[in-house]
């Protein structure tokens, strides 16, 4: 085996990443066979057992032929094209499965997303427009392809043509959940897929808080859209500090159980963020492109569509009601408005028919 084979046989086998880490930075996988059991000091018998166990590695053979087989591409700690930004973190992982294309120079200046699975339609839209914004700047996002806040920032990406990976908690060859196969495969042909985890592992519990670590750690800040205080997203969040990355939050309803542990970061110090623009002004040093503003052509509107958007523009998450009161038109005009803006494309509905216009 050369030294990327002893990685993905180490890997296969389950042992530990920092246990992988320690033997190649003893060891650098000189003549790794050859050596004897005085040269492991560091290992306990039942890894060094393991490893070299000769049922183990007969068995490889099969595996790395499936891996062959199946298209699945691998890189390790030793490949240039290997994520520039997790060579820097602790416990980086020593190999990583992928599917879509990698690209290292590009995926330096990435931005992670993530918040609760079950999300709000408040927390739905605040991902869709941030991570449309930022994908827009051409700056790449990644999330953990779950439901909720996850999905939305990846399908957020790619329907403004923007670049997005997802970190995965299972085996490369298994799709979780399945509900998002079509988005699975749809960041496969256009972005990346990423896991640490051997193929055929299954979606347990305890691989998602591992998987975190790698989502802050790809990306150069980590935006908190609704969060419980104790959930997946807050571990990944304390992650993204322990790598001294940024963090940034999104406020919300303080009655809400999804926006105590986003609040409770702006309270401990984390930036409070209301746009995509506040996101790049804190890491102006990344990049040299600006979101592209969306321009609104009055001419195409009547008088009293203006003047709904010129309300909506100045009074964010205006509601049907106020409008209503404070352009002294009825109700059911009002609604009648509404509708014609969403369906022109220049206004959304937020949730608790509150609008705002749309990115």
């Amino acid at each position: 085996m050369d030294k990327r084979e002893i990685l993905l046989y180490l890997n296969y086998i389950n042992i530990n990443n920092r246990t992988i880490i320690d033997i190649f930075d003893n060891t650098g996988l000189e003549k790794f066979f050859e050596r004897s059991r005085i040269d492991f000091p560091y290992l306990v018998d039942q890894n060094y057992d393991k490893i070299f166990n000769p049922k183990n590695l007969e068995d490889f053979k099969a595996y790395r032929e499936k891996v062959a087989r199946l298209g699945v591409d691998f890189v390790t700690i030793l490949d240039e094209d290997y994520p520039e930004n997790l060579r820097h973190i602790d416990d980086r992982p020593v190999v990583l499965y992928y599917k879509g294309s990698l690209d290292s120079i590009r995926d330096s200046q990435s931005i992670a997303f993530v918040g609760a699975r079950k999300c709000t339609d408040y927390g739905k839209w605040a991902c869709k427009n941030l991570a449309g914004s930022i994908a827009q700047a051409g700056i790449t996002t990644v999330s953990g392809l779950a439901y909720g806040i996850d999905a939305m920032c990846h399908k957020a990406t790619l329907e403004v043509g923007g670049r997005t990976i997802g970190v995965i908690g299972c085996g490369i060859d298994q799709v979780y959940p399945k509900a998002n196969k079509f988005l699975y495969e749809k960041i496969e042909e256009e972005g990346l897929i990423l896991s640490e985890f051997p193929l055929e592992t299954p979606p347990i519990g305890y691989n998602f808080p591992r998987r975190n670590r790698i989502i802050s750690g790809i990306s150069l800040a980590t935006v908190v859209i609704e969060a419980k205080e104790k959930s997946g997203t807050m571990i990944t969040t304390r992650c993204a500090l322990d790598q001294g990355k940024e963090v940034f939050a999104v406020p919300g309803n303080i009655n809400s159980i999804y926006s105590k542990g986003t609040n409770k970061l702006i309270q401990d110090g984390s930036k409070l963020i209301l746009s995509a623009e506040d996101i790049l002004d804190e890491l102006d040093y990344l990049l040299d492109k600006k979101i592209e503003k969306k321009t609104i052509d009055y001419s195409a509107l009547d008088k009293d569509e203006v003047s709904v958007v010129r309300y909506i523009e100045n009074n964010p998450n205006a509601s049907a009601d106020s409008l209503a009161l404070n352009l002294d038109l009825s109700i059911d005009v009002i609604n009648f408005l509404l509708t014609s803006l969403e369906l022109k494309n220049i206004i959304e509905n937020i949730g608790n028919n509150e609008f705002t216009i749309k990115e």
